[in-house]
């Protein structure tokens, strides 16, 4: 088995379809330097080979103001070219940093059938394929005489482990909090999303905050049935108490509904008062 070292510059070389970003996603996120990540930067669309000459100037780009700091660079690309590859070699050794390259074993078969999968926009013709499988199976007995320090194939690193350990080492409390409200309300408002009381007996309450607007929601689990578990949203009580009042939300487009102040009354329930549903109706 193989340790790549750190700081360096790794280049994933393999046709589309081989598993590079999937390898590529074993390191941390700031390491990868993904050329379909900087096509959807600049034109919106990860696909776009139009946009490949831009996608390609932002990666160079930060490429070098993180060698600049010493940092290791996951380069996630097919990187068939030899040019490429040359730059990318000349680029560490630049930074006196060692040139790691990463072959990817997936047969073509493989690649192929992965590529049919993908959608319309990220789908590769055919031949490029072929094509790239090919020119990779001739590059990858030079590669070394290409410069690189290491030349290693995918199947012989260490990647699980390394990626087991940071899950153990790092700290992903944040995350697993956001978790259910990522599920129900997508990743955008996940990130706004944070709990603010957790005490053992009681459903936990939490509340979707952007600026001075603020949502409060509460995940209710009295159900037996986890199916039947599901975010409250708190609104004013119908009856005028103080409440609080809740009100189901099982999507964004009931949290827009509660913020609009437009819910549906007949679901609304008071602590309180006992105002509108009862605890067991809704």
């Amino acid at each position: 088995m193989h340790l790549i070292p750190e700081p360096s510059v790794v280049v994933m070389i393999g046709a589309s379809g081989s598993g590079k970003s999937t390898l590529a996603r074993t390191w941390p996120a700031d390491y990868r330097l993904g050329l379909d990540s900087y096509r959807c930067a600049v034109s919106g669309d990860a696909g776009s080979q139009e946009a490949s000459a831009d996608a390609v100037f932002l990666l160079n780009a930060v490429l070098e103001r993180r060698l600049s700091r010493g940092l290791t660079c996951v380069v996630d690309a097919t990187n068939t070219r030899a040019d490429v590859r040359k730059r990318l070699v000349e680029a560490a050794h630049a930074h006196h940093l060692a040139a790691a390259a990463v072959v990817m074993t997936a047969p073509l078969e493989q690649c192929l059938a992965r590529n049919a999968h993908r959608p319309d926009n990220r789908r590769v013709p055919e031949t490029v394929v072929r094509r790239q499988y090919q020119q990779i199976s001739l590059a990858r007995p030079g590669l070394h005489a290409e410069g690189f320090d290491h030349v290693v194939t995918d199947d012989r690193l260490l990647r699980l482990r390394l990626l087991l350990q940071r899950s153990v080492d790092g700290d992903h409390t944040e995350d697993a909090r956001r978790a259910l409200a990522r599920r129900v309300f997508g990743e955008d408002l996940a990130e706004a999303f944070n709990w603010t009381q957790l005490r053992p007996g009681h459903d936990p309450v939490g509340a979707l905050t952007v600026g001075g607007d603020d949502i409060t929601l509460a995940y209710r689990t009295w159900s037996p049935d986890p199916m039947q578990w599901r975010f409250e949203a708190q609104v004013p009580c119908l009856g005028g108490c103080p409440g609080p009042a809740w009100v189901p939300v099982r999507s964004t487009m009931d949290l827009l509904a509660v913020y609009d102040d437009d819910f549906p009354e007949a679901a609304v329930r008071c602590e309180c008062c006992g105002a509108g549903a009862t605890r067991e109706a809704v």
